[in-house]
């Protein structure tokens, strides 16, 4: 049997007959398919008059995080997607699906959503597929990773794009149910980078490879925010790229978290910008406030 370890909870369960905290199943369910143009610029590029380009996403179905505030709620926590129709796609179908992508609407790229729970089905994928797409993969997730498990993607995966979002393992649990965080996300992220480096652009302005480092600021906790981007700058040095992220708005459950139940207001981010060309940061991206709208968020 296949005893599932592939993230930090470290279920044991046989996915097959049964379900660890991911609530998945050994299957590939893929949620939604676009080109995305709301990526960062080097991955999106921008929309255009023939209606090609952009970023190739794929929205995999659920996520072994519960975070409250979770934009992507509606696909990403059991308790909506589970009352949807379920799309479990085989190996050659997501690929098929992903041809389309980068032959038809000539995408950048293939941007995989929330795959870590998949990381089992989507090594075998990428070893037989990755040539014949001949776009640079993405692997976007939350962070919530184990390196040995990452150590397995090595090569077929060009460019990360992990979230890093506390500094402190009771706001992980707090408000994304993600138990010891920063040991497994520091972790992760130093796996990331051995295996991929600071980013690399092609001639034309997109990422062909590298980390990229996202950061998302939330209200009322500027001193977690200082102390993510403190250690990104101590362990990766001045060239580390991060997006500094402002799209935060309450949505889901922030509710029943007054202190976050808001918007994010100029003053903060204000600061943490500050404090990010203070480090001495050489490159990076800073989000616009107004950014925090739903109007970016993918209707699922």
């Amino acid at each position: 049997m296949n005893f599932c370890t592939l993230c930090p909870f470290q279920c044991g369960v046989d996915r097959v007959h049964r379900f660890g905290v991911c609530q998945l199943p050994n299957k590939l369910l893929v949620s939604h398919v676009q080109q995305h143009f709301f990526e960062e610029p080097f991955i999106s590029g921008e929309c255009n008059n023939e209606g090609t380009g952009g970023s190739g996403a794929v929205f995999f179905t659920g996520c072994n995080g519960r975070c409250v505030y979770c934009q992507n709620y509606k696909i990403s926590q059991g308790e909506y997607w589970k009352k949807a129709p379920l799309h479990v796609v085989m190996a050659k179908e997501l690929f098929e699906i992903c041809r389309e992508l980068v032959c038809e609407q000539k995408v950048h790229n293939i941007n995989f959503v929330s795959p870590t729970s998949y990381t089992a089905l989507l090594i075998p994928f990428l070893k037989k597929y990755k040539s014949k797409l001949g776009v640079p993969i993405i692997w976007n997730s939350n962070g919530y990773e184990k390196r040995e498990t990452l150590q397995a993607l090595k090569g077929l995966v060009d460019v990360y794009l992990p979230d890093f979002k506390y500094f402190d393992d009771a706001m992980a649990v707090r408000y994304s149910k993600m138990p010891n965080y920063l040991k497994w996300v520091t972790e992760a992220l130093m796996e990331m980078f051995d295996q991929v480096g600071y980013p690399q652009l092609s001639a034309d302005g997109f990422i062909e490879k590298g980390l990229v480092i996202r950061h998302l600021v939330l209200p009322g906790h500027l001193e977690n925010s200082k102390k993510v981007l403190t250690w990104i700058r101590k362990t990766f040095g001045s060239k580390a790229y991060v997006a500094l992220m402002a799209q935060y708005y309450p949505i889901h459950r922030s509710i029943d978290f007054p202190e976050i139940h808001r918007k994010l207001i100029g003053e903060e981010y204000r600061e943490i910008k500050e404090y990010f060309l203070k480090l001495g940061f050489e490159d990076g991206l800073f989000q616009d406030l107004d950014a925090a709208d739903s109007c970016y968020t993918p209707e699922f």
